[in-house]
Order: structure tokens, then sequence, then C-alpha cells
């Protein structure tokens, strides 16, 4: 939706297309149903398009062929995005990439993921990378944080981590919260990754990893407490451990740098809350 308000024209490869139904009736949007293992249909789409936005994984398989199938699709696309005269390619990482995490982390810090996701964007990362080397492509990657905020529109795929839903359980049932002090994220509100995204595409860099998160942590023991709030609930939010101020997981002064934005995710995280409740009690 950013893009084309920006102006530009999109094509969206989907495996379900019905997920991206809003877009139909968009005159400069074009839907291509497939998905990655569809390689020929992918090298046909792929001339005219001035860039790529790689935002998909491949969950298809076993967990144990994962990063092997993932990595060898991306490796595929980014190649023919070059091979078909494809100006940029943007690969959508993840923080995870850092897991375990370890004091404050920048886009220097050690990779060394701690399980399959983290294995497998890495990958997507160094693949990138080759070709970047290997062909005349502008080349990007962004480390996004756990994106946050109600769905895009009506119907679109919604995605949050299973914490949000038990604090809202537990709070129904008048229970109480059991949080742990010091255990927090630096989310990232999805309207702010379209923008970030918007400038990253617009701009002439090449061969930049960014982490893009909000400047600030958020705790769950705020977020346990929004959750009782929103609903009014009478659960106690219950801490326990030593920790209180933690600094931020990431250093993301260079997502300001080079792009010029210091992120907030305080408005997304009230709306993903928001929607989270009203869908809930919808399903009752």
């Amino acid at each position: 939706m950013a893009l084309v308000g920006a102006g530009h024209q999109v094509s969206i490869l989907s495996r379900s297309p019905d997920k991206c139904h809003h877009f139909i009736s968009y005159p400069r949007v074009k839907l291509l149903h497939g998905s990655l293992d569809d390689i020929d249909l992918i090298k046909a789409s792929l001339p005219g398009h001035d860039a790529l936005v790689h935002n998909a994984i491949h969950w298809e398989v076993q967990p144990t062929e994962l990063e092997l199938q993932d990595t060898k699709f991306a490796a595929k696309l980014f190649e023919a995005a070059a091979s078909a005269g494809v100006e940029q390619t943007i690969f959508t990482s993840s923080t995870a990439v850092h897991r375990p995490l370890f004091g404050t982390m920048n886009e220097l810090s050690p990779i060394r993921p701690n399980d399959y996701y983290g294995a497998t964007k890495a990958a997507g990362e160094l693949f990138l990378s080759a070709v970047s080397h290997q062909f005349d492509m502008r080349c990007n990657v962004l480390r996004l944080g756990p994106v946050v905020g109600a769905p895009a529109f009506s119907g679109a795929p919604f995605k949050t981590d299973r914490r949000f839903q038990d604090f809202l359980s537990s709070a129904i049932r008048g229970e109480e919260l059991l949080v742990t002090k010091g255990e927090v994220r630096q989310f990232v509100g999805a309207k702010d990754v379209a923008r970030v995204f918007l400038a990253l595409l617009e701009s002439f860099e090449n061969r930049q990893t960014i982490i893009c998160a909000a400047e600030q942590p958020t705790s769950w023991v705020s977020i346990a407490v929004a959750v009782v709030e929103e609903i009014g609930s009478s659960s106690r939010v219950v801490t326990e451990g030593d920790a209180e101020n933690q600094p931020p997981l990431f250093d993301v002064s260079k997502l300001d740098t080079v792009l010029g934005f210091r992120l907030d995710s305080s408005i997304a995280l009230r709306d993903h809350i928001e929607y989270i409740v009203k869908d809930n009690r919808c399903a009752i």
C-alpha cells in the first residue's frame, strides 16, 4: 500500500492470492499465483521490474530441510533478478540472526543463530552478498525486529507472539499474569516497516545491512499491564526476577544515519493489543 501510494507499480507473488484480495481493485498492482519454487514463473515475471523485495520464506517442508530448501530458492531468486536486469534487491531478514542475544548489538556484531529460522535468514543474507559481487545489482538487507500493529486491511494475515494471546487468556479468566522482569523486545510497527522499505527502495544505498526496530525496548511487564487495562480485567501482573532497567538489545543508530528513521513502536503496540482483544471478542 505504501509503494502504490508513492506511485509505484507492484507485482505480488503469493501462494495464497486470497490473502491479498484487497489489492485486486488496485490498477497498479498485479497478483501472481505461485511460490518460491515456481522458478519459471519468477524468471518470466522479473523482466521490466526495477526492484525485488524478498519478503517470503519457504515453510512447506519439514524443519530439518527448511534451511536447505529456503536458502536454495533465495539464491535462485537473487540470481534470477540480477540476470533479468533488476536494478536492486532488498532481502527481508530478521534480528533472529543475532540470537542468542548478548549486550547491545549492532549490524557489525557476530551472528550465530541458535534456531533454523535465524540460520535460514543468515544464509539468505550471505547469498545476497555473493550475488551483489557477481552482478551489477544493488543489494541491501533489512533485519526486522518483531513486527507489531493491526492488519493493513480487513482479512489480511495477522501474526503475533504467543505471549500476547496468553496474557489475554489469563486476563479474561481473572488469573495472575506472571512475567519475568527485564525481558524486553525492540518491536517495530508494520507501517514503519513499510516506510523504511520505501525509503530504501528510493535510495542509492548498496550492500547495506540495517537493523530496523524501535530505539527503545518494551518490557513484557508493560505489555501485560496494557492487556489487563485494555479489557478492564481484575487480574494482577506479578513480576519475578531482579532486572529492572534493561538496555536496548540493539543499537539502531545506523537506521537513522543511513535512512533518517528513529522509530517508536508504542502506537503500533497499542493497535496490536487492541486488535487481539477485538478479534478475541469476535471469536467468542
